[in-house]
């Protein structure tokens, strides 16, 4: 809009500078400052399409620019000073004694210049603060163009005239409404605009009588002003019309939309019962494999001990009178029989993290940590490893489970160290209601392509003449912190270490 009124001005294109009928015409200062406008948000929407910061050099030089026009054109009108900002471009044609018609840059169109250049300079999807005095600015933008457009439609000078000067445009004041849409929308899941988006319930009805709200009454009073004009009826009649019909219309929009409402709610009800019947179903199944886990491996152990201790005293009792190949045989019972009994003790202590599970409560992660240490005294020492760490918080969960957690992840280390000294550091930092804990070590590392299958139960990826153990360590580690409502991954570089990430809720 803006580059066109430009064109008319500069080309003297009498249709493009009356875009609008209306009594005065665009300022062609004001219609830089709309290109301005287009430009700078231009840019801020294909930047942040592109996951790059909003602003650069030219956003805020073009954001400034906005800003200033309309804070130097708002001081002139209120200190009375003669600076002329508006006569910027072909100041000959708007002097008096030109054939085009009287335009200067009014007061409200000033202000809403500044209020823009403003909310262009503070839009930043990364600050929390900028973002909502960005949207506050622009909504009382938004509400002056408003204003403005009414005023026309109602013949209202004083809805789009601020003061004694010239008043507003209408196409200046459509132009800023339209930016103030777009910039509003620009942020569809933040702000104001986040309701009307949404697909809540809340949000389904915002959309639908919100238009009605704005809608009715504007073009209900509009009718009844040009019939009341026309004659056909006097004002008291206009007004009683004019409330019996609001009243009718709000009526009917109410009860439509509650009546879709109304549906909607009756299937989401029904879609619920399915849910929580599905959820209880779910949750008993679960509740019952995780007992049977339990009690199986529990009972297992008992047999499994019985022929371990009958094979060592075979192979102790008859270690002369049985050939090689019987010895081996004995061998291989007796080392299977311990594996066997590692994996029931893991899967034991797999199916416990929910069984056995204690309440959460506050937990020190440095004495959570200290008793992980001292629970590996030895292997740190025969491994001759060194731990680190900072300063570590105050977490809400179950002490006992936080100290296998850091306990299986240090003994990981250990294990996987290579050729070097194991170096393990461990590193604490908040981000919003959670505690991001990182471990890492200076180990053999993880190809990236294993990073999913490391913590899935009895996924080995070393066999056991290179690494002993079941499998188990990180999945009840996974369990343990999905129990917490946190989650765990891990980044890591063949040969360079690799580094655990977990979460763990922040204390109450």
């Amino acid at each position: 809009m803006g580059a066109l009124v430009l064109v008319g001005w500069a080309f003297n294109f009498e249709a493009l500078i009356h875009l609008f009928p209306t009594l005065v015409v665009m300022n062609p200062t004001t219609a830089l400052g709309l290109v301005l406008m287009g430009c700078c948000f231009f840019i801020l929407n294909r930047r942040t399409a592109q996951g790059l910061k909003p602003h650069n050099l030219w956003t805020r030089s073009l954001a400034v620019a906005v800003t200033v026009l309309g804070l130097l054109r708002f001081v002139d009108y209120v200190a009375g000073l003669d600076l002329r900002v508006d006569h910027l471009l072909f100041a000959n044609k708007l002097s008096g004694d030109s054939a085009y018609p009287p335009s200067e840059m009014a007061p409200n169109t000033a202000l809403n210049f500044l209020l823009c250049g403003l909310g262009l300079l503070l839009f930043d999807l990364e600050a929390r603060n900028g973002f909502y005095l960005a949207h506050g600015v622009i909504l009382i933008a938004a509400w002056v163009a408003l204003l403005a457009i009414i005023g026309y439609t109602y013949h209202v000078l004083l809805f789009y005239r601020l003061g004694a000067g010239l008043p507003m445009a209408l196409d200046t004041a459509v132009g800023f409404a339209l930016f103030c849409a777009a910039f509003m929308t620009a942020q569809p899941n933040r702000g104001v605009v986040a309701i009307l988006t949404s697909r809540t319930t809340g949000g389904a009805m915002a959309r639908r009588l919100l238009p009605m709200a704005v809608l009715i009454p504007w073009g209900l009073g509009a009718i009844l002003l040009v019939s009341e004009q026309a004659g056909y009826f006097g004002k008291e009649f206009a007004v009683s019309i004019f409330a019996v019909a609001s009243i009718i219309l709000f009526t009917f929009s109410l009860w439509w939309n509650a009546r879709l409402l109304h549906q909607v709610d009756i299937e989401r009800l029904g879609a619920e019962d399915k849910l929580r019947q599905a959820s209880s179903n779910l949750q008993r199944s679960n509740t019952d494999l995780q007992q049977f886990a339990y009690l199986a491996s529990h009972d297992l152990f008992e047999p499994l001990r019985m022929v371990t201790s009958y094979m060592e005293l075979l192979e102790h009792r008859y270690t002369g009178k049985l050939d090689p190949q019987g010895r081996e045989f004995i061998t291989f019972a007796i080392d299977g029989a311990r594996r066997m009994e590692a994996l029931i003790h893991d899967l034991l202590e797999y199916s416990r993290v929910d069984i056995r599970g204690r309440s959460f409560e506050p937990a020190d992660c440095e004495q959570v940590l200290q008793a992980a240490l001292d629970n590996l005294k030895v292997a740190i020492e025969e491994s001759r490893a060194v731990v680190t760490h900072s300063p570590l918080p105050t977490v809400l969960g179950d002490r006992v489970q936080l100290t296998q957690l850091f306990q299986n992840l240090i003994r990981n280390a250990l294990k996987f160290r290579g050729r070097h000294e194991a170096q393990v550091q461990l590193h604490a930092e908040r981000r919003d209601r959670e505690w991001l804990f990182v471990v890492r070590d200076n180990g053999i590392g993880i190809d990236p392509k294993d990073f999913s299958r490391i913590f899935v139960i009895f996924q080995r990826l070393h066999t056991r003449q290179e690494f002993a153990g079941t499998g188990m360590g990180l999945a009840i580690c996974k369990k343990i912190v999905e129990r917490h409502g946190g989650r765990i991954w891990v980044e890591s570089v063949p040969g360079q270490g690799s580094s655990f990430f977990f979460t763990l809720p922040v204390k109450v």
